[in-house]
């Protein structure tokens, strides 16, 4: 009865008066596309058992997403829109989802604040801040998953968790992908706002056809995930702050399988040029029952003109079994030239020092059992549009 009667005075806010958009919502076209070519330029793997099985050390790499969106302001105010993204790969799979449409999202926004529902994130990663970044094509924390990293690293062979990305340290944990979610953001109160969403269940697009809803203690599924976070974002003295804790929790539909949730906390602080900050994440029984992933970062810009520098330390624990906990850290300095709006020339130098931690190996598939190094060397770009 509750959930009735918010969504009941919701509506009514929404419908209170006769309001129609005077030219309807027009089509916007917006996006970028990202590309990189690294060598990993030296690497210590093990002579007798390679962590890197063998795998070439260059590669060329892009990320492209192409943005359709369409938003009217009606004669109340509110203001109403929709936003899909679309993936420029044919193949392969995003860090928020899994398949060729990145994301969708239908909204309302007014003085009351923001309503969405779609396939998109939940309140705790919309929310969530990150120490700067001086190149967005290569960052020290992989902020959004949507990054390009060169690394043999075996962490990265291990099957993906959830919906995340094993051994890249970063501090977006996903417990859920971009599922169909109700989201309401607040507006801000002094520089403070707050987020809630709730994912009924963990599938996309399933129970998008036919006239069923998804089946309950779905195996596999973290479903009825909720998410609440706050965030800040203000002024002191000449010192600009970015502030955010958030926390998902969900229900693991697999009989025996331990629930899954994640906290998210993070600061920002902006002195005129020069930048400073961290993340922290935690994912319990990301990896299984009692099998954590813990991942923090700290990074440090500089600006002028249009250059900016930057040096970021990330370090991650992942518990692949009861007594393996392997940990991987990475270093990067890098640094962006912008040519022009939307435009810039990037380039990074990565260290990934791997602690195999033991002499067994860490996953079905990977025999190697020594520990790993390597420096890779990376030049990109990136085109906002």
């Amino acid at each position: 009865m509750k959930r009735i009667l918010i969504l009941s005075g919701l509506f009514a806010a929404l419908v209170a008066s006769p309001a129609w958009a005077d030219q309807g919502v027009k089509l916007g076209v917006g996006g970028y596309y990202k590309n990189a070519f690294g060598i990993v330029a030296d690497e210590d793997d093990g002579a007798s058992q390679p962590q890197a099985l063998n795998r070439r050390d260059y590669s060329l790499k892009q990320d492209v997403e192409v943005w359709f969106s369409g938003s009217a302001k009606l004669d109340n105010g509110i203001e109403v829109g929709a936003l899909i993204e679309l993936e420029g790969q044919t193949t392969g799979a995003s860090a928020s989802g899994n398949g060729q449409i990145d994301g969708t999202i239908m909204y309302f926004k007014g003085n009351f604040g923001e309503v969405r529902v779609g396939d998109t994130d939940d309140a705790r990663v919309l929310k969530s801040v990150y120490g700067p970044q001086a190149s967005m094509v290569f960052s020290a924390d992989h902020m959004t998953g949507e990054y390009l990293s060169f690394s043999n690293n075996p962490l990265t062979t291990l099957t993906t968790y959830g919906n995340n990305i094993a051994g890249t340290n970063s501090t977006t944990q996903y417990v859920e992908p971009s599922a169909t979610k109700l989201i309401y953001l607040s507006p801000s109160f002094n520089g403070f706002s707050f987020g809630v969403s709730f994912t009924p269940d963990a599938t996309s697009d399933k129970q998008n056809i036919g006239g069923a809803t998804d089946p309950d203690n779905n195996a596999g599924h973290n479903s009825e995930a909720w998410s609440i976070a706050a965030n800040y974002d203000g002024q002191f003295s000449n010192t600009g702050v970015k502030a955010s804790l958030g926390y998902t929790g969900s229900d693991n539909e697999t009989v025996g399988v331990d629930d899954v949730d994640a906290f998210q906390a993070g600061l920002n602080l902006d002195f005129g040029m020069f930048g400073l900050g961290g993340s922290y994440a935690k994912l319990n029984n990301g990896l299984g029952n009692d099998l954590d992933v813990t991942v923090f970062g700290i990074s440090g810009t500089y600006a002028t003109g249009p250059y900016t520098i930057g040096l970021g330390w990330t370090h991650g624990d992942y518990e692949v079994t009861a007594t393996r906990e392997p940990e991987l850290d990475t270093f990067m300095l890098s640094g962006a030239y912008a040519m022009g709006p939307g435009i810039t020339l990037d380039a990074a130098v990565q260290f990934n020092n791997y602690d195999n931690d033991g002499t067994g190996a860490i996953g079905s598939g990977l025999t190697a059992t020594d520990d790993y190094d390597s420096t890779a060397i990376m030049v990109g770009s990136t085109i906002s549009f």
